[in-house]
């Protein structure tokens, strides 16, 4: 998982999402910092929204984020997170690369930091992401070695 060094700034940050379901790139440079999960424990969840009476469709994106140890210096980087609208993208077990957040960005909504009792109990920190959108989350196009395939946005 992915986020974004830079505070999305609305509508203009990815391109456009084109007919194949693909978000190409980022508009302008943009990097986005690498968060390890430890193995089946996060998960990213799209729910459709839909009313017949308003003839409506939206998409909440829920994502549940685990890192492992805490230690001081996260203390500073989650205060920043929660201060602003997101840029995130998530990649899953099948190698496939979501924008989370295309249009409206994503917002920090909840989390816990734990030490746990036991030995095998998490020492860390459960972290909730949510966006809503008009659309579904796109994907973004990978290169041959699996990687995202973007000219402006780096992942690091």
């Amino acid at each position: 998982m992915w986020i974004g060094t830079a505070v999305h700034t609305g509508s203009g940050f990815w391109d456009d999402i084109d007919s194949a379901g693909e978000c190409p790139d980022t508009a302008a440079a943009a990097s986005f910092n690498d968060f390890l999960s430890p193995k089946n424990s996060s998960s990213f969840t799209q729910t459709v929204n839909a009313s017949s009476e308003n003839a409506t469709v939206f998409y909440t994106q829920s994502l549940t984020l685990v890192l492992n140890n805490m230690v001081a210096s996260d203390i500073a980087i989650l205060e920043n997170l929660g201060k602003g609208r997101l840029a995130i993208v998530v990649q899953d077990h099948n190698s496939n690369y979501f924008v989370m957040g295309h249009t409206n960005g994503c917002f920090l909504t909840g989390g816990t930091a734990a030490t746990g009792a036991a030995m095998g109990d998490l020492n860390g920190y459960t972290l909730e992401f949510t966006a809503e959108e008009v659309d579904a989350a796109p994907f973004l196009p990978i290169d041959v070695n699996g990687d995202p395939d973007t000219t402006n946005a780096s992942f690091s």
